[in-house]
């Protein structure tokens, strides 16, 4: 009589290493495969870029009537900057809810079977994402410049302030991303997120100067990721002098403040992300 043995349960084998050739195929693949998923859901596109345009709207001319940041400057052109970088954060967290719906439909699962490389999910949603942060991020800073918001600083520091703006959204994409794979389902990641977003975004420089936040607050605002982010786009945009007027931080300082704080959340949440993502369920 013939025993069968047993089969062995335990980790998988590891992969054999990829070329790099292969695996920028994989992620543009899959990068691909997002932007065509996005395509193809044109009212999620026109709600998504309505309702910044609205927000810009509603601060530029309502509460642009009644703010009062200082002599010499516009509460429109304080703003722009906030309502950019507000823009990119609430965008980054469309990475987390797709990611959570890849997991319901067994879409994940399908690419773990599959013979491609293991970074290219996470990477190919990252840089899909980053794209559409990228366009989200021009159509705003045109519609402000019809609005009447103007560059003070030169073109080559205006462009600056449209690369903080999109790392700042792509490094809310890797803590979205890490959501969605640990919480999974889509509509729990999407109000899982408002509790850590909504508090940095008002609690920071974005629709008033630190000095006029209540006292407790200030220290965490001075020390939030978002107010480096706004701070660095608000430089950039308007010139270290307009910034230093109204926060009184050069632009400089707010650089280092938001490169720091990039570094981290990017490493964190990616480590993370890859981590939960090879684990599995």
């Amino acid at each position: 009589m013939t025993t069968l043995a047993p089969e062995r349960v335990g980790t998988p084998a590891r992969r054999a290493a990829l070329p790099p050739a292969r695996v920028i195929a994989d992620i543009a693949l899959l990068a691909q495969r997002n932007l065509i998923k996005s395509v193809r859901m044109p009212m999620y596109i026109v709600f998504s870029t309505i309702q910044p345009f609205m927000q810009l709207v509603l601060f530029v001319f309502v509460f642009g009537s009644i703010a009062d940041i200082g002599p010499g400057m516009s509460y429109r052109n304080y703003v722009v900057p906030a309502v950019l970088v507000q823009t990119m954060t609430f965008a980054g967290m469309g990475s987390g809810v797709g990611i959570a719906r890849d997991l319901d439909t067994g879409m994940i699962d399908r690419f773990r079977s599959l013979p491609i490389a293991r970074s290219a999910f996470l990477v190919g949603r990252t840089s899909s994402d980053s794209l559409r942060l990228g366009v989200q991020a021009t159509l705003l800073v045109v519609a402000a410049m019809l609005m009447g918001f103007r560059f003070g600083n030169g073109a080559l520091p205006a462009f600056g302030m449209f690369v903080i703006v999109v790392m700042f959204g792509l490094a809310l994409t890797t803590f979205s991303a890490w959501m969605g794979l640990t919480v999974r389902d889509p509509e729990t990641v999407q109000a899982a997120m408002f509790i850590p977003v909504i508090p940095l975004v008002f609690t920071s420089s974005a629709f008033a100067p630190i000095s006029r936040l209540p006292g407790w607050m200030q220290p965490f605002a001075e020390w939030s990721p978002v107010t480096a982010a706004i701070d660095s786009a608000r430089g950039l945009a308007l010139g270290d002098e307009v910034l230093y007027q109204v926060n009184q931080v050069h632009l400089h300082t707010a650089l280092w403040h938001f490169l720091l704080w990039w570094v981290v959340i990017v490493v964190v949440f990616t480590a993370l992300a890859v981590r939960r993502y090879r684990l599995g369920s």
